[in-house]
């Protein structure tokens, strides 16, 4: 029988170390910014490095900087470099092996997949002790129960798995694929759990919280409800809000790199995790863009060292925050407004976020799910899928809202079909604009 000691907990070599980790971390984001800078340029000097010595792709690229050229001159790193210098962007070191690294696959949400090697020596631990963090500033009890519905295999677990802090008690994890079931099934079994915690993507709770709000039978409220995988809306927090009494916490990563960034304890806008990611929104010149103004987000993974992303242009796009007055010093990020293909082009070449939510389409008729495609003249075809025959009044309503919401120079065409095929990914791509995928193939 093992020796029962109670005070001072004794936590095995592993636990340990992601507990002091994620202590360096706790220290980090209450440093000043200067301070901040001053660890983040040491540790992107120690990558640069790295990268020269061990990557052919990166050996030629990094050669401005040694002239004294500023960061921000660097081009940006693109998918398409990596599907296509795949190896030569590898910066494998002798102590690197295959048992060290692991190649991880995008779920080619953009349509273009990629694969990035991570060395899990440094990268496990890092993203698990962020991890911790991220419960560190929600108060998040982790000796309760949590549900998840994701795009993964049903299972009943006894923890939180990876996601979870390997210490104190444990409450359990029930996950439901959340492709093999309709939002009608999963919410009649959801409405039976007693779990305080509800993880899964913004759609899925929209439409779950659409379904809580019509049975009037239904008292069930969860405590947080936290959301990955697409952009959530202030649509999507009011009704979760309104459904479930709950506030939406979000999270922003990506596989390439993990953890981007994460929502404010206090706030619905976001702090990137620079100490392990910095984050810069640019413009089109790719500069940085002030406070308040929006532009592409290009992403240096500071322990990317098996294969170096460096100003990794991700695709998306965001607006720049003021500094927070929540004691964390973090850079803010005030709006995540999604990925390229979000945008639609008008006709003078200008991008434009589809902006719809559901309520636009719901005062009209009973829509469930709709997507937009853009072809090549500029015209806009909405599919929508309804629980019923939409009237050609309704038709023309919803021609008329999206002129008004999208751009009234805009040619826009709505049809009604009996489904849509979202594919197997896990983020239903709702704006398809077929100029960006031609020129992303």
């Amino acid at each position: 029988m093992p020796i029962d000691v109670v005070f001072p907990q004794i936590y095995d070599p592993k636990t340990a170390q992601l507990l002091l980790i994620q202590q360096q971390f706790a220290k980090f984001e209450r440093l000043s910014p200067r301070e901040q800078s001053t660890l983040v340029s040491k540790q992107l000097s120690r990558l640069v490095q790295h990268a020269s010595k061990y990557s052919s792709f990166w050996r030629d690229r990094l050669d401005c900087l040694k002239n004294g050229a500023p960061f921000h001159d660097l081009p940006p790193l693109t998918r398409a470099d990596i599907q296509q210098q795949g190896d030569s962007i590898k910066a494998y070191s002798p102590e690197m092996n295959s048992r060290n690294c692991k190649l991880f696959s995008t779920s080619g949400s953009t349509g273009m997949p990629v694969s990035v090697d991570r060395y899990l020596p440094v990268y496990n631990p890092v993203y698990k002790a962020l991890g911790i963090r991220e419960m560190h500033w929600h108060k998040r009890d982790q000796s309760r129960d949590i549900i998840v519905i994701k795009d993964a295999p049903d299972s009943d677990q006894a923890d939180w798995g990876t996601a979870g802090m390997p210490i104190g008690s444990i409450g359990k994890m029930y996950v439901r694929n959340l492709l093999n079931y309709s939002p009608e099934d999963l919410w009649e079994w959801l409405k039976n759990q007693e779990a305080p915690y509800l993880a899964t993507t913004p759609s899925m709770v929209m439409r779950l919280a659409m379904l809580a709000s019509k049975d009037h039978s239904h008292s069930k409220r969860f405590e947080q409800v936290i959301t990955f995988s697409e952009v959530v809306t202030p649509e999507c927090r009011a009704k979760v809000r309104e459904a479930f009494d709950a506030r939406v916490v979000d999270r922003y990563s990506c596989e390439e790199l993990g953890w981007i960034a994460l929502q404010c304890p206090v706030h619905d806008h976001y702090h990137a995790l620079s100490a392990s990611t910095i984050v810069e929104i640019v413009d089109e010149n790719l500069r940085q863009v002030k406070p308040g103004e929006s532009g592409k987000i290009l992403l240096t993974s500071l322990h990317s060292y098996a294969m170096p992303l460096i100003r990794y242009d991700i695709g998306d796009y965001a607006v720049a925050g003021e500094q927070c007055d929540c004691g964390i010093q973090l850079p803010v990020i005030s709006k995540i407004l999604g990925r390229e293909r979000s945008f639609l082009r008008l006709p003078d070449g200008s991008l434009r976020l589809a902006g719809l939510v559901g309520e636009y389409w719901l005062e009209i008729a009973p829509v469930d799910e709709y997507r937009l495609v853009q072809y090549a003249d500029d015209e806009v075809e909405a599919f929508v899928v309804c629980r019923r025959k939409l009237t050609e009044t309704e038709l023309v309503a919803m021609k008329k809202m999206l002129g008004q919401v999208l751009h009234p120079k805009l040619e826009i065409v709505v049809t009604q079909v009996q489904s849509i095929d979202w594919g197997n990914g896990r983020k239903k791509i709702d704006v398809i604009r077929l100029d960006y995928l031609r020129q992303k193939s």
